[in-house]
């Protein structure tokens, strides 16, 4: 069975890489369902796998269009299941999940139920390094 959201996710970040329109597949991207994600995403493997994809093609647009700020990593430019996001929102509340509960262990109240339902559970080492990997 193929996984819509993956095959998404690497078709973006392939044709990221080799230089190639990507505008077709993101805007496929904004249309998705966030059920549908949720459907595909069923464990934290599949989420970490599309999460690090998406946020690695995302880098690297960023990258081609201007010269990388710390603001830049801010900015609610990812359009994902009728929702935008930042770069900071993936690595930060969705692959390392930390920003789903506060200091005292308590959920944040802020943040949008969207990253909620498709935040990764449980984050691990090599997952987080695969993010930025291609900062350098």
């Amino acid at each position: 069975m193929i996984n819509y959201p993956i095959e998404l996710s690497e078709q973006i970040l392939n044709n990221v890489k080799l230089g190639q329109d990507t505008k077709a597949l993101r805007r496929e991207l904004f249309y998705v369902r966030v059920s549908k994600l949720n459907s595909y995403l069923y464990n934290d493997d599949l989420k970490k796998r599309f999460w690090i994809n998406i946020y690695n093609a995302y880098f690297l647009l960023l990258k081609n269009e201007a010269k990388i700020k710390k603001k830049t990593f801010d900015v609610k430019r990812i359009k994902v299941g009728n929702n935008r996001i930042s770069l900071n929102d993936i690595e930060y509340r969705i692959v390392k999940n930390k920003g789903l509960k506060n200091y005292w262990g308590i959920a944040n109240l802020f943040d949008p139920s969207f990253i909620k339902e498709i935040a990764v559970e449980k984050a691990d080492q090599i997952s987080i390094s695969q993010l930025d990997k291609y900062n350098g």
